[in-house]
């Protein structure tokens, strides 16, 4: 069971966001390809250190570095359920911010797609789609938000085209020229540009989110001058439900700025351990591709847990993390009884209208399921969280909507 959700103006994004380096993942062309990761942790990357979502240290996303950078003093604002209209033209108007805009983000499933020329790429098996994050934007708007190299591409996007995220080109076996057909519409690539300008959605599309999209995340950037960080947050909670979370943002504390910001994006995880092609199914599961399934994921023996089912990259990391807890006398603050999984091929919270679980690529373990419902204040001891942490794990207990059983991948 999880849940990936998750000032001023004199910060600089120095983070990078083309999230270069082996791309050899599942793609259309053929989604048993290995990822570059897939068949488990190489030599570590150098990574910037950021927060998570607690606003206390935690794991880093692993990016490489670019010359790309961002506008000083960008603000990023989200809420469970999304901030309101009214919340945007309530920060635009306080003194000290220049611009505030909101994007709209959804899940949508590749069908087919089609090379510039018209032939048709290999794609996924008859009455399967592949899942897409994409987000919905004001170009106009949004091309304040992004490094000024790229703001062009982003005035030229028109209505029913979309930009692809640089990690995306590989994984759709082609960029500019190409079409996608989704859910029951064709859209054409106009362009390409780097993770940073798509805040690790894999494409940007223009305004209005698509009428297909079965669920719209709003969360709002800001580009701000010298307004205080407090005002900013008055002036959306003045919008919100009384005691809504809320999580505020600047530039240099996440790579990427979005929706749910605690955990990797799907990009992310669809570069480490792979690409399916899966059927949503009515009550919140996803069947996946039997080959992706023959391909990555596997049965092991760990300390502690015992037998798991998980992403076989994932299962020496997971090894490392129950024996460290093991070393350090720490097996009795685990409830075998309690262990909620690893593999299981869902959405969120089983709502098939909601993203998909990062448990459905096995990369995320449940524990001490009994003592820590979703949404509720997590009951995980500190040390043990500590311990599973240093192995590269993120921890749930601390995202903006806790969910204390839930353990991540977050580095290698």
């Amino acid at each position: 069971m999880t849940r990936t959700r998750a000032l001023g103006g004199h910060f600089v994004w120095a983070l990078a966001g083309v999230l270069v380096g082996a791309l050899l993942v599942v793609g259309i062309d053929s989604l048993a390809r290995t990822p570059s990761r897939g068949s488990g942790p190489s030599q570590p990357t150098p990574t910037p250190t950021i927060t998570n979502e607690s606003d206390e240290p935690g794991s880093p996303h692993r990016v490489s570095s670019t010359s790309k950078s961002r506008p000083r003093g960008i603000v990023l604002a989200w809420a469970p359920g999304g901030i309101p209209q009214a919340a945007e033209r309530a920060v635009e108007r306080l003194p000290g911010v220049r611009r505030a805009t909101t994007v709209f983000a959804g899940l949508d499933w590749i069908e087919s797609a089609r090379r510039p020329d018209g032939t048709k790429i290999p794609g996924p098996p008859k009455g399967m789609r592949i899942p897409f994050e994409v987000a919905a934007v004001r170009p106009r708007q949004y091309a304040r938000f992004v490094p000024p190299s790229e703001r062009g591409t982003l005035l030229a996007l028109k209505p029913g085209r979309v930009l692809l995220a640089e990690s995306s080109v590989e994984l759709r076996g082609g960029g500019a020229g190409m079409s996608l057909d989704l859910m029951g519409r064709r859209t054409r690539v106009s362009g390409v540009i780097s993770d940073v300008a798509t805040n690790g959605y894999e494409a940007i599309l223009a305004t209005p989110p698509p009428k297909s999209w079965a669920r719209v995340d709003r969360f709002l950037l800001v580009h701000n001058k010298n307004a205080k960080r407090a005002a900013i947050e008055r002036a959306i909670r003045k919008h919100l439900e009384p005691d809504l979370a809320l999580r505020i943002r600047v530039n240099n504390e996440q790579p990427f700025l979005r929706y749910g910001d605690a955990v990797h994006p799907q990009l992310v995880l669809k570069k480490e351990f792979g690409e399916f092609a899966a059927r949503p199914l009515p009550d919140g599961r996803i069947e996946i591709d039997s080959e992706w399934q023959r391909t990555y994921i596997r049965r092991a023996a760990v300390p502690v847990l015992g037998e798991v089912t998980c992403h076989r990259a994932l299962i020496p990391q997971l090894r490392r993390a129950m024996q460290a807890v093991k070393s350090a006398g720490l097996t009795h603050l685990i409830d075998t009884s309690g262990y909620g999984g690893c593999y299981g091929p869902r959405f969120i919270n089983s709502d098939p209208g909601g993203r998909l679980s990062h448990h459905s690529w096995g990369i995320a373990f449940d524990i001490n399921v009994p003592d820590n419902p979703y949404a509720a204040e997590p009951n995980m001891p500190p040390r043990l969280v500590e311990t599973i942490e240093r192995s590269g794990f993120t921890w749930g207990g601390r995202w903006l909507v806790p969910d204390g059983m839930h353990f991540e991948w977050q580095s290698w």
